[in-house]
């Protein structure tokens, strides 16, 4: 009842990290040419014919075990699960039918991962981040762009501990993606979530709030 993703546009490292994970399955997604992460992972959630989805970048060299572990932390409740943050992680369809699809606004990308866990902060469900799993092969990133920073905040203005304030809506896909009917998961609240030992613990007390001047 899964399926295993590797989007990448390195067929050699995508393959390596396909065999590291036998005899489990894994599809590679070909991501060349994708302007947006987001979009990348968007189509690998739409292609996905079951309720639990595992990415894996081509830079992880991950095991079995660890998609077991993925498996059981989403089913305990946890709303996404990253081994690796964003490098090796798992989630349900539920969690995107709960706080929507990844938002393809991020060109090329970064941040849209700090944007997925304010949005589970949101929706007050609980997330397990941390670095369990190492990258194999330190190679810069394809998606670095100031778009991507300057879109983050713009839609979201923070002033921890005590709040964080959605200034822009979240894009509307419901025209061009369907993963059918939400399916009654039940998560794990806000203050459950596991993070890594940089991350600020004041997130787990900070308020969400929308702005009076929200933006389309």
């Amino acid at each position: 009842m899964y399926d295993i993703w590797i989007p990448s546009c390195r067929p050699q490292l995508a393959e390596e990290a396909r065999q590291s994970l036998l005899p489990y399955e894994a599809k590679i997604y070909d991501g060349t040419n994708y302007q947006s992460f987001s979009m990348l992972i968007n189509h690998c959630i739409i292609n996905s014919k079951n309720e639990i989805i595992i990415i894996c970048n081509d830079k992880i060299r991950a095991k079995p075990e660890n998609i077991d572990k993925i498996i059981i932390l989403l089913n305990q409740g946890f709303g996404i699960v990253g081994l690796n943050r964003f490098y090796f992680f798992g989630f349900k369809k539920d969690f995107i039918r709960k706080i929507g699809f990844f938002d393809e606004r991020f060109i090329k990308g970064e941040y849209e991962d700090n944007d997925i866990i304010v949005r589970a902060k949101e929706a007050n469900i609980a997330h397990y981040m941390v670095e369990e799993i190492s990258c194999t092969y330190m190679i810069p990133t394809l998606w670095n762009s100031e778009i991507a920073r300057k879109h983050f905040f713009e839609k979201w203005e923070f002033n921890l501990p005590v709040y964080i304030t959605r200034m822009m809506l979240e894009e509307d896909y419901s025209y061009k993606y369907n993963i059918g009917e939400y399916q009654k998961t039940n998560f794990l609240s806000f203050d459950k979530s596991v993070m890594c030992k940089y991350c600020d613990e004041n997130w787990i007390t900070t308020k969400v709030e929308i702005s009076n001047n929200i933006k389309t």
